[in-house]
């Protein structure tokens, strides 16, 4: 098994001073040792290591400090209901939230292992971790929209229409109208964005769901047709139907899925793979072409992949 650390980045600068402490406002051990962490593209990261425990400190450099409380309640729901989210740690005064350097700011256990290169033998953990997540979201007490929803899509393909070429505009048309035949379905706090890079293995077990900014309420079925667009994929990037297939079969052994919820789930790929299209082309005008702090993920490999999913609807 080939395993890469977790690549994230790092925008404010902290000392080891800095860190201590900070540390003593945890009962988490002494401080070691930190290192800073480049990738992802909103926060501040940095692995820290005590005398007890190996952490991430992440300082969130965008995301607005209101909206945190619930993605780290939820996290420490998930993980106290045993599922494999890395738990967010308290401060002695019962603080999950804290600010550094006027920045809101969070620790968290850091989930051993790394990521994989070949998902097929993971295709059973991956989804009955999906799974143990939704049963357990359905008794957790807050909620909030996903923001990437439908309404987000339907947004975004307004904008951007006038300035895409002419068969994007026809194809984006095309997945827009398939939207309308989607029924209400068993909903509830979703991930929205399980892609293997999201994911930690350790010795072949799921060890980590990491990065829940993008939760919300949702389908569960979207949250699967999300997740099989980047896990059950062949070599050329198209939909494998056989892969899928294991996933589906191993994630009802958890949660077994109403009728309707498997027959929506070709057209949530769609919707799917419209969002991350749509989001992707965004990220690249924002941003232009990666570099050493951002990576920005190619809009034309989705819209391939959207390509070929509408026409197995």
């Amino acid at each position: 098994m080939k395993v890469h650390s977790h690549q994230m980045s790092v925008y404010t600068e902290l000392s080891s001073q800095e860190i201590a402490q900070l540390l003593t406002q945890f009962d988490l051990g002494d401080y070691k040792k930190h290192q800073g962490i480049k990738a992802g593209v909103e926060n501040t990261n940095y692995f820290v290591t005590t005398s007890e425990h190996e952490l991430v400190l992440t300082l969130f450099e965008t995301l607005a400090a209101e909206r945190l409380p619930f993605y780290l309640l939820l996290c420490e729901h998930l993980n106290q209901a045993g599922c494999a989210v890395p738990r967010p740690y308290r401060q002695n005064s019962g603080d999950i939230l804290f600010s550094v350097k006027n920045k809101p700011a969070v620790l968290v256990e850091r989930a051993p292992g790394g990521h994989i290169d070949n998902t097929e033998p993971y295709l059973e953990q991956i989804s009955s971790g999906l799974a143990q997540v939704h049963l357990a979201t359905a008794n957790f007490e807050m909620s909030q929209d996903h923001s990437h929803g439908l309404a987000w899509i339907q947004h975004n393909a307004a904008e951007l229409m006038a300035s895409l070429p002419t068969q994007d505009q026809a194809l984006l048309n095309q997945a827009l109208a398939m939207f309308d035949q989607l029924p209400e379905l068993p909903s509830g706090i979703i991930h929205a964005d399980l892609f293997q890079d999201n994911a930690l293995f350790d010795n072949g077990k799921i060890s980590g769901i990491i990065d829940w900014y993008f939760a919300g309420y949702d389908s569960y079925a979207l949250d699967i047709a999300i997740t099989l667009n980047d896990w059950c994929l062949d070599d050329t990037g198209n939909y494998n139907r056989d892969y899928g297939d294991t996933f589906l079969t191993a994630y009802q052994h958890i949660r077994p899925l109403t009728l309707e919820e498997q027959q929506s789930i070709p057209l949530l790929q769609v919707q799917s793979a419209t969002r991350f299209w749509l989001s992707r082309i965004l990220a690249q005008r924002a941003h232009g072409e990666s570099d050493d702090n951002i990576t920005v993920k190619d809009p034309e490999i989705m819209k391939a992949l959207l390509v070929n999913l509408i026409a197995a609807v």
